[in-house]
């Protein structure tokens, strides 16, 4: 069934009305140096109201637990808290992944900034982890920022396992892109992998295949990690390019 079609059926209790209460509410929790020290951190977002997280995710736990299908109809997304409560409601309802992909690829191309992707969170189940490896890889090759950071982001979430790491660290390796958004992220990705996966990303590093800037950045990350060991952050100085 197509997701508008999905939209129409379940669509019975949320109202324009009630999508007025939410930015009344984020009206209301607005804190104005709050929004400009979040947009200090955040370059090139436009945050409208400044509402701390904490406030965000306890709205889109209420709209997942009466009508998130009706929230996803109303939602105008013009704004920074907008697209959050939009994510965050997204990434946290009830469905079985194939469901909820449609959801998700609508979802991608109004993330702008690494705040709104790296609070998507997404998080599957063991027997769905195949379905999203296939998921991400249009956008592990993509030429968009974002695209890719999403694709390397919620990979960290999901793809650091016995089964899937070989797969994982050659995607990101793989990795062209210069943005610096893209390559935080594969650093951070690797620093990641080296604490979970030790063995095969010491291994990928030892082939000094990743870009200069990126694996010593990854190598920084985890010699400032208090989840590496001593030995390991000694000999990971040895890798750097």
């Amino acid at each position: 069934m197509a997701k508008r079609e999905m939209l129409a059926i379940k669509n019975q209790r949320f109202t324009s009305m009630d999508y007025e209460a939410i930015l009344a509410r984020f009206a209301m929790l607005s804190d104005a140096k709050y929004r400009q020290f979040h947009e200090s951190l955040i370059p090139g977002a436009t945050i409208t109201y400044g509402v701390r997280m904490p406030k965000i995710r306890a709205i889109a736990k209420e709209i997942v637990k009466s009508d998130p299908f009706g929230f996803l109809g109303e939602c105008k997304n013009s704004s920074f808290e907008e697209i959050m409560l939009h994510g965050l409601v997204v990434s946290a309802m009830k469905l079985p992944l194939n469901e909820k992909l449609p959801l998700i690829a609508e979802f991608i191309p109004l993330i702008d900034n690494w705040g709104i992707c790296d609070c998507f969170n997404l998080k599957v189940g063991e027997n769905e982890r195949q379905l999203l490896w296939e998921f991400l890889q249009d956008y592990f090759s993509s030429d968009q920022t974002y695209f890719i950071r999403f694709a390397v982001v919620t990979g960290m979430s999901n793809l650091i396992s016995d089964q899937y790491i070989d797969r994982y660290l050659s995607a990101i390796a793989a990795i062209t892109h210069e943005n610096y958004y893209v390559k935080m992220a594969i650093a951070w990705a690797l620093c990641e992998c080296a604490i979970k996966q030790r063995d095969k990303t010491l291994a990928l590093l030892r082939t000094k295949t990743v870009d200069k800037w990126t694996q010593n950045k990854a190598i920084q990350k985890c010699r400032e990690s208090f989840r590496v060991s001593a030995e390991d952050k000694s000999y990971l100085h040895t890798l750097k390019i």
